[in-house]
């Protein structure tokens, strides 16, 4: 972790966030953090999303940065995480890790195309996280053990503004 973390983060206006996320959090889990995978499904059920179009607005207001599908195909998806939350984390701490992002991104896909889907942080360059969607057509969800939730319907509400 970086000497200046505190002048780096409260430069950026990000310090509470960056104080759990990339200070504590790593420091508690160690190596074992694929729960932050985990939590980020579960963020994902606790809010799902009405439409695909909203993953981008829901990944900025979340603070998480700027989320593009960059290619898609039947049963993957490449997609690139950008902005400058992803700058500062990554200079604040160079392991920072994107599993809370890659796990909403699987479970928000899941719930709306009804199959099985996984995430992986396919690559991470200054700046940019690479997050590869893959998606079991051949498995469909069993609607019964899904727990059914009101969506948050993001672009409804900004059209009523």
């Amino acid at each position: 972790m970086q000497d200046n973390f505190y002048e780096l983060a409260s430069s950026q206006d990000q310090l509470g966030a960056a104080l759990i996320r990339d200070a504590l959090i790593p420091d508690i889990l160690g190596k074992d953090n694929n729960i932050l995978y985990w939590a980020g499904r579960r963020l994902a059920r606790l809010f799902p999303l009405a439409k695909d179009e909203e993953l981008p607005i829901f990944f900025e207001q979340a603070n998480w940065g700027k989320l593009e599908r960059v290619k898609a195909k039947k049963e993957q998806q490449y997609f690139e995480l950008t902005g400058q939350i992803v700058e500062t984390r990554q200079k604040l701490n160079s392991a920072c890790e994107f599993l809370i992002e890659a796990g909403f991104l699987a479970e928000t896909i899941q719930n709306q195309l009804g199959f099985v889907t996984e995430a992986i942080i396919d690559k991470k360059t200054h700046g940019t996280v690479t997050i590869l969607v893959q998606v079991d057509t051949k498995d469909p969800l069993d609607l019964d053990f899904i727990e059914e939730q009101q969506p948050l319907n993001i672009l409804a509400g900004s059209e009523e503004n």
